[in-house]
């Protein structure tokens, strides 16, 4: 850009704003050009390209567009709680970063510095689910949160057990343990443990129980313990019947308590309350006890008699067996 200078305009010293405005006020300043100003545009052969550190989008979140983003490695990080009135669709802003040398990466290869953003937002999205989402389609609820369900290949290790030990100790109590247990040996209703499922579904769709689930016991536990649906809504949502819904639900329950049972069993049993020795109870009927003990009285009482007669007195009582003997005794009882 070429600036080009009037015959009577004369380059002025470089003086700073506070100077400038103690020397006139806006009513005595005089409009005119000024001298060795920077241009305002440059070629574009002359400027280095900016860095970018990623590439966003907003749209309004369906099945179909989150689907055609996230093909495209875009991982939202907003969605609006409010959806449009014209369109009854949610707002949802994604982003895709891109390699950059200038910014820390997370560690994460595929998100990078986004990955702190990336799981903040999936917390939040995942409470949310029971109130502002609750409407939303379980599908593509599902989609957004994004929730690891298969671990067939997971290596069980130290960190899961403290998980586990960690939401027994804070979360779970041993009596909830023992509702779980009856209800998955089919002794309660489900009513019994309604309260628990939110608590054990946040706990897995945030992957801290590494257990397997299929698709149809993943929604089930999805609509029922994240978006707080009844087992009617829940058979409306998936289009099944209300007898799939409850056995799907069960042998979700039973997954969930085995794999707790069996990483924590020992440390859950060791909470309990147990009875005191001498309120035990006992170990053999009362039929034996009472044998035993006429067993003793007896043995006490032949003891005692062997101790009190003397064997030399009932000698005198005894009846000899030699043939004389026999054949009188024979005798005499023809004679009677």
């Amino acid at each position: 850009m070429t600036v080009f200078k009037d015959a009577e305009e004369v380059e002025e010293p470089d003086v700073t704003i506070s100077e400038a405005a103690e020397k006139a006020s806006l009513l005595e300043e005089s409009i005119k050009p000024r001298a060795n100003l920077p241009p305002l545009l440059v070629n574009l052969e002359d400027r280095r390209p900016e860095k970018l550190h990623y590439l966003g989008v907003s749209f309004g979140l369906t099945q179909e567009l989150f689907r055609f983003w996230r093909k495209h490695s875009f991982y939202p990080f907003y969605v609006g709680q409010i959806p449009s009135a014209v369109t009854g669709e949610h707002t949802c802003m994604a982003l895709s970063p891109l390699n950059s040398d200038d910014i820390k990466a997370g560690d994460s290869i595929q998100l990078g510095f986004l990955e702190p953003f990336y799981k903040d937002f999936r917390q939040r999205f995942r409470r949310l689910l029971g109130t502002s989402f609750r409407h939303l389609n379980f599908k593509l609820a599902m989609s957004v949160l994004a929730s690891k369900i298969d671990f067939s290949h997971h290596e069980p290790s130290e960190h899961d057990t403290s998980i586990t030990l960690k939401l027994l100790r804070d979360v779970l109590s041993p009596h909830d343990m023992k509702r779980l247990e009856a209800y998955s040996n089919n002794l309660v209703d489900y009513h019994l443990i309604l309260d628990l499922v939110p608590i054990l579904a946040h706990e897995y769709f945030s992957e801290k129980l590494p257990v397997t689930l299929h698709g149809a016991q993943a929604s089930v536990l999805f609509c029922m313990g994240l978006q707080d649906k009844d087992i009617g809504a829940t058979k409306e949502e998936l289009g099944i019947e209300r007898e799939q819904v409850l056995s799907n639900f069960i042998k979700t329950m039973k997954k969930l308590y085995g794999y707790l049972n069996n990483t924590a069993g020992k440390e859950i049993e060791a909470t309990l309350p147990r009875l005191k020795e001498i309120e035990a109870p006992l170990s053999r009927s009362m039929d034996e006890d009472l044998d035993e003990a006429a067993q003793e009285v007896k043995e006490k009482r032949r003891v005692a008699d062997e101790a009190t007669v003397d064997p030399k007195l009932l000698q005198k009582y005894a009846i000899k067996s030699d043939d004389h003997e026999i054949e009188k005794a024979l005798q005499n009882e023809k004679l009677s």
